[in-house]
C-alpha cells in the first residue's frame, strides 16, 4: 500500500487504532516505554 502524503498515513493509522481500541479491555502494557521510543524515532513529527 502506498500513501501519497504523510497526512494519508496518519489518517490510516488513526482510523485503524480507533477500530482496534473498541476491542481493548486492558491498558497498553509498557506504554511509557513505547511512547519514549516513538518520541526518539519520530522526534519533531510526534505531537503530544
Amino acid at each position: 500500500m502506498s500513501f501519497p502524503t504523510d497526512d494519508a498515513v496518519l489518517k490510516s493509522v488513526y482510523l485503524a487504532l480507533r477500530e482496534a481500541t473498541k476491542k481493548w479491555s486492558m491498558p497498553v502494557r509498557n506504554w511509557g516505554i513505547v511512547l519514549n521510543q516513538f518520541t526518539l524515532i519520530f522526534d519533531k513529527r510526534l505531537r503530544l
